[in-house]
Parts: structure tokens; sequence; C-alpha cells
């Protein structure tokens, strides 16, 4: 017997939930116990083993059930149509894993977060955002938009940035994670000018400026620009800095005003909006309550 066939997946049901076991088809029998007895469980992708009840087919339920599930089915949040995956990994010593395949998959998106966030090179962060592409079933330009709205969001939001020319021609090195965002996102394209170029190896090329090195690599202090921007921001008299949400979304150089194109100021507003309405919902629900 192979190990796919050792493993299958259920969906809860409200009635088993309420109950607090699961119901196990008959067709998957042949992996249990032939009589009512104790196996071992391991939850999810822990290591703690627990005694739970095997109940096989009867006459009486008709089916085959796992008792004593409900302290992990309200631990996880278990609900009606959730997928569970129920693995045999030695039916010998009767010893079975039982996973919420939603928690899991949040549990890998957790993991290859914090990967792409220290990958060492683009390389590594490139694969980190494939797979969390892959996981979530979402385009890369569209998972790169989230992460790096996540990561402006949840990252303690620095003082609203002072533009300091750079004195030197040193580049500041930008995390990988975040450079492989940005170029996402951005697709390589200058946030003043939309300027880009491709590369030899067919990538487009660009550079990340720091509107204040002091402040460090928040989203919210990175532009994606082409090097005559760069040089400009860095050498030219710049002032006038207009800041939407905390978002750079224009700025005059040498007397010229210039707008900077800021993708994630408008996935701000989205969500404000989608919040005002939900508030909006609620308040007219109540009076039709109230009424």
């Amino acid at each position: 017997m192979s190990d796919k066939d050792l493993h299958f997946s259920i969906r809860a049901s409200a009635s088993r939930l309420d109950k607090g076991l699961l119901a196990i088809p008959q067709r998957f029998r042949n992996l249990f116990p032939d009589e009512r007895t104790q196996i071992h469980v391991v939850f999810d992708d822990g290591q703690n083993v627990k005694s739970l009840t095997f109940q096989p087919y009867d006459s009486v339920v008709k089916e085959n059930r796992i008792f004593g599930l409900r302290r992990w089915f309200l631990k996880r949040g278990v609900q009606a149509g959730d997928l569970i995956s129920i693995t045999a990994e030695n039916r010998e010593k009767k010893l079975y894993r039982i996973a919420l395949d939603r928690f899991m998959q949040e549990r890998q998106e957790q993991k290859v977060r914090r990967g792409l966030k220290v990958a060492k090179t683009d390389t590594e962060a490139e694969q980190h955002l494939v797979t969390l592409s892959r996981l979530t079933r979402r385009r890369p330009r569209e998972v790169a938009r989230e992460e790096l709205f996540r990561m402006a969001e949840q990252s303690a939001s620095p003082p609203r940035p002072t533009i300091i020319p750079q004195i030197t021609e040193r580049r500041e090195v930008v995390p990988s994670g975040v450079r492989i965002l940005l170029r996402e996102v951005h697709n390589g394209k200058c946030q003043l000018c939309s300027f880009t170029f491709e590369k030899r190896n067919g990538e487009y090329y660009f550079e990340v400026h720091h509107l204040n090195p002091k402040i460090g690599h928040h989203p919210r202090n990175l532009l994606v620009v082409c090097p005559n921007c760069h040089a400009q921001l860095e050498h030219a008299t710049v002032t006038d800095p207009c800041w939407t949400s905390g978002w750079l979304a224009a700025v005059t150089i040498n007397g010229k005003q210039i707008s900077v194109r800021q993708p994630l100021l408008n996935e701000s507003h989205w969500k404000a909006f989608l919040g005002l309405m939900i508030v909006v919902a609620a308040l007219r629900v109540g009076r039709f309550l109230v009424r």
C-alpha cells in the first residue's frame, strides 16, 4: 500500500462538530482497528500524542467514528465544510495524524513569509514568492502587493520621512525579500517617470531609494526609481513633499512638481473604503432591527 493510500481527507459537518467527533467513510475502514479501541492521535504538525476512542461501523451508529475531538475543534475554530486530513502513520501502533488543512496552509504561508523576509539573495526571495503564490493560488504581483502592504501595516510606522539627499554615491543594500516584492509591485518601473530597461538577463533594471536612510527599509520609506531619478533625488534640490496616508504622493525637484506612483496607497484607500462600507451596513442592519 502506497503512502497516498494511507492518507485521506473529509469535510467537517455541523452535526459531527456538535458531537465532537469525526465520521470516517466506510471505504477507509481498512486503515483502522476492527474493534472499538483507543487509538493514538497527533494533531496538525504537533508532536504530542493523545488517546482517543475509535468506534468501527456497526448496525447502530452506521459509521466509523473517532470521539473526543471537541477541544481540538474549538482550539482550531473548525467550521462546517472545513477540510480535515487524516493520515495513518503507523497502523500497527494505531498511530494517526489529524490535521485541519486550512490551519496547515496558514502555517506553511507563515513559514514562507518568514523565509521571504530573511532571504539572503534575490533568487532565494523569488523562490519564496513563487511558493507563496502557489500556496495562495494568486498571481505573484498580487501576492507581492499584499505582502508589501502587510509589511507596511505590521511594521512600526516610521515618523514621516524627511527627504535627505545622499552626500555620497553609496547605495544602501535593501533586503532581498523587500527588493523582490518591490520589483513585482512596480514591474521594475520608476515610480517617478515610469522608465526602466531590460537587462541582458531579461530582468528590468531598477534602483531603490531611501527617502531617509536613517529610517531604514520600511516600505513607506522606499521608492523604486531609475538611475536618473535616483541621482536627482540624491543631488538636486528636493522640496515640498506631499504625503497621503504616510506614502509620498508627490515631490518637487528643482522647482518641478512630480507625482509619485503609489499602488499601495490605492490598496490602503480600498481597505479603508471597505471598512467604511462594513460600518455603514452594520448601522443600517441595526436600525432595521430596532424598527
